[in-house]
């Protein structure tokens, strides 16, 4: 049966003796030789571990900017030879994803947004809170995760919804941010909030 080692940036099948492949020039002297079984087990347990790694994804970042696999040897945007730059690790993929939670003013009552759709209300999420507040509709606003920012949309036609003592207008989506404050079927008046409204303030970062 054939051996051969596959490239881990290009995909080519090269001779089990190649020191660099024929195609990308990428260094294959640690790359494992293969063939068509071995090859097949080996896809098959890595996509039953299917474990994301707890480190960074390491990458050679040439001079032009390109972010190349650590195996590369010349940049693949630029041809620029990289052998002797060292792996760096790839800061993009460190970066820390913001959470974004309601929390009820008081701090009694937290909901952490994860799906990038979540709609509130009386008979939505939120209900066990919103059950007794009746100036919020059973259907009453929409927060969705767009482009890594949190965004609310109100369905309420009756008590509204609103940022900052502010309502919102119908189909105008509102970006949210740290420390502002919803309002839920209602806002306040004369220094005062209505009871049967919900009030929240928003808390969007890394560590919360």
């Amino acid at each position: 049966m054939a051996k051969y080692k596959i490239c881990p940036v290009c995909g080519e099948h090269n001779e089990p003796y190649m020191l660099e492949c024929s195609k990308c020039e990428t260094d294959l002297s640690s790359t494992r030789v293969l063939d068509e079984d071995t090859e097949k087990a080996q896809s098959e347990q890595n996509s039953k571990e299917n474990v994301s790694s707890s480190t960074a994804k390491m990458i050679r970042l040439c001079d032009c900017g390109f972010k190349n696999p650590v195996q590369s040897r010349k940049c693949q945007s630029c041809g620029e030879d990289i052998s002797m730059v060292v792996p760096s690790p790839d800061e993009a993929e460190t970066e820390e994803t913001n959470k974004f939670i309601i929390s009820s003013l008081d701090g009694s009552f937290a909901y952490e947004f994860v799906s990038e759709s979540t709609v509130v209300g009386r008979e939505n999420e939120l209900q066990d809170y919103l059950g007794d507040k009746s100036y919020v509709s059973r259907r009453h606003a929409e927060f969705k995760i767009i482009d890594g920012k949190l965004y609310v949309f109100n369905f309420s036609k009756t008590n509204y919804t609103y940022i900052n003592n502010v309502k919102i207008e119908d189909d105008n989506p509102k970006e949210l941010k740290d420390g502002d404050e919803i309002g839920l079927g209602g806002n306040s008046q004369n220094g005062q909030r209505q009871n049967e409204a919900a009030y929240f303030v928003i808390r969007i970062g890394s560590c919360t």
